[in-house]
């Protein structure tokens, strides 16, 4: 706990040429009631002091670690409350830009994907390795048509996809293509080639994809391309999000030390004061020691 001691050097100089005329017990008495009020007013003063000056620690921690640097200004420290508070600033600045990059490259792998990625070749080379199988049983009956790298089903649409749902798992594949274009739908159709690969408009129709890059087609190549670029820019924002948040802990451990420092800190100060005693303004000088 800090501690404040007041020391008094009672220089009563008015009071003394005051008392001079004064004589005998009666002089002496005087004095020492004078003294003793003199070190109530400022045992009274030194409290004042100690309310002002004592600032809390644990105030201090809760104010940096909702803001970086309000800990700091409010333990008097300016130079550390800008220099968390900029680094605050900083970090917000860098996430914004990062997380908009990732957002707008994400717009643009998906409008790529769109394009160049097509269920109705998915479901048709689906068909297509059913049909060759031969064992497949309630199996619809479509129409392939022959196309320049490949088949693709005739008059395709929603309804035919999801009359072929069934056949992600008779022909033994792990992953089921979301019905919607959801994120995971996204990564998908470039994670898992053996299943998804041959969707892509350049890929080769009666190849098997695992996933080599040598045996990818430039669309895969453009398309993961992307896909590492937004992740990039993803993981720089997460990054930044992360130096924030140390940020404000660091912040916030500072600012507890910074503020027990300042409730450490020693200062000097010379009162002078006017009390009235018996009719007379007698002159008290007060020394105050404060740590």
């Amino acid at each position: 706990m800090n501690k404040i001691r007041v020391f008094l050097i009672l220089i009563l100089l008015s009071a003394l040429s005051w008392a001079g005329e004064q004589g005998g017990l009666e002089f002496n008495q005087q004095r020492k009631n004078l003294i003793q009020q003199s070190f109530q007013r400022m045992d009274s003063l030194s409290a004042q002091q100690q309310e002002v000056r004592r600032k809390s620690v644990f105030l201090s921690a809760v104010y940096s670690a909702l803001l970086p640097g309000a800990g700091e200004l409010y333990a008097g420290s300016r130079w550390k409350a800008a220099l968390f508070f900029g680094i605050e600033l900083a970090g917000w600045a860098t996430f914004l830009v990062y997380d908009n990059k990732g957002d707008d490259q994400d717009k643009i792998m998906r409008a790529y994907a769109n394009k160049n990625w097509l269920e109705q070749r998915y479901w048709s080379k689906l068909y297509y390795d059913a049909v060759q199988k031969g064992d497949i049983p309630n199996l619809p009956e479509y129409e392939l048509e022959m196309v320049e790298n490949g088949y693709m089903l005739k008059n395709y649409d929603t309804e035919m996809a999801n009359n072929l749902r069934f056949l992600e798992d008779a022909l033994g594949h792990t992953h089921r293509l979301p019905a919607t274009r959801t994120q995971q739908y996204y990564e998908m159709i470039y994670k898992y080639l053996t299943q998804f690969g041959n969707g892509w408009q350049d890929a080769d129709f009666f190849f098997t994809y695992y996933g080599n890059t040598n045996t990818m087609s430039p669309q895969m190549f453009e398309y993961r391309g992307m896909r590492n670029e937004m992740n990039r820019f993803y993981d720089v924002a997460s990054g930044t999000l992360n130096a924030i948040l140390i940020n404000h802990v660091l912040s916030a451990l500072d600012a507890a030390i910074t503020t027990r420092n300042y409730n450490r800190s020693w200062s000097v100060g010379v009162r002078i004061q006017n009390i009235r005693y018996y009719g007379e303004k007698v002159q008290v000088y007060g020394l105050l020691l404060s740590w």
